[in-house]
């Protein structure tokens, strides 16, 4: 009888041992997808920002090219405030070969992805962030009669 009991209670411990790891194992599935979800969406939107600021540069050049002495061209930019619940920032990063997108969580800045703008520094100044949740961001292309600048704003 009593070698019953420990029996009974071995499968009870292996069944509940099992139970456990499966559950630990889609915590963990679960998760990873979370952040997957994060950083293609975060990907996609700095992939949409990338081409709006090329298409700024090049209407800006060639109004300027023209004969634009003045020039300020606002391009007003539709982005959501959450993905997965997280608010981000996007931020202008450069080197001195390229410039590029940052983007990152307000609440984890460690978590970030980066996408290059394929922009020298020689050519254009690129510069400023645009928090998520702020109100209307936009690129805006600045010609002053002597340099261009392309700047993210709210």
């Amino acid at each position: 009888m009593p070698s019953e009991y420990i029996m009974y209670l071995s499968i009870l411990l292996v069944g509940t041992l099992a139970i456990g790891g499966i559950s630990a194992t889609m915590v963990a599935i679960n998760n990873t997808m979370e952040e997957r979800a994060i950083e293609v969406n975060l990907e996609n939107i700095l992939q949409s920002i990338t081409k709006v600021i090329h298409d700024v540069k090049e209407n800006g050049d060639n109004q300027v090219e023209l004969g634009a002495t003045d020039l300020s061209y606002i391009n007003i930019l539709a982005i959501p405030e959450e993905i997965q619940e997280e608010e981000y920032i996007i931020e202008v990063t450069s080197t001195n070969t390229s410039y590029s997108l940052k983007a990152s969580l307000k609440e984890d800045p460690e978590f970030f992805i980066s996408v290059s703008l394929l922009i020298s520094p020689d050519t254009i100044t690129i510069s400023g962030s645009i928090d998520s949740t702020g109100n209307a961001p936009k690129v805006i292309y600045i010609f002053d009669g002597i340099s261009s600048s392309i700047l993210l704003a709210n």
